[in-house]
Formats: structure tokens, C-alpha cells, sequence
């Protein structure tokens, strides 16, 4: 995962004090692959419906997350 997009998403599960286990628990992979994101070993590869419990998890639109993954030049 390129560590400047993922740096807000990040950030953000960090903010709201979730762990590896929470997440991949929420979006229905196992804990390593996301252990492997925060460490940018690998990028996520997720079904919208893992995209969609991830926005929940976050508290973020899709749009949100699309922004906080890959911002655009203005931001």
C-alpha cells in the first residue's frame, strides 16, 4: 500500500482506538491482511460490501474514504 494514501485511513482507525482484529473483524478479512496494510506490505483489495463496512466502521461516506485513500492534488 503506498503509505501516502493510506496515511488518513490510518490515522483515522488509530483515532477511533480500533485494532487489527476490530477491523478485519468488521470488513471480513483475516487480521494479517491488515496488518499488512498499516505496514504497506500490501493494498487492500475489498468487495463493496467490505468497502461499505469499512465506511461504517470509519464513520466516513464512500466519498470520504475515496478522498482519504487518494486525495486529490487540491487537498
Amino acid at each position: 500500500m503506498s503509505q501516502e494514501r493510506a496515511v488518513k485511513v490510518i490515522e483515522r482507525i488509530r483515532e477511533l482506538g480500533l485494532t487489527n482484529r476490530a477491523v478485519a473483524d468488521a470488513i471480513g478479512v483475516q487480521e494479517r491482511a491488515v496488518y499488512r496494510w498499516f505496514n504497506y506490505e500490501r493494498e487492500p483489495r475489498l468487495s463493496f460490501d467490505q468497502v461499505a463496512a469499512l465506511c461504517t466502521l470509519l464513520g466516513w461516506t464512500v466519498q470520504q474514504l475515496a478522498e482519504a485513500y487518494h486525495p486529490t492534488e487540491a487537498q
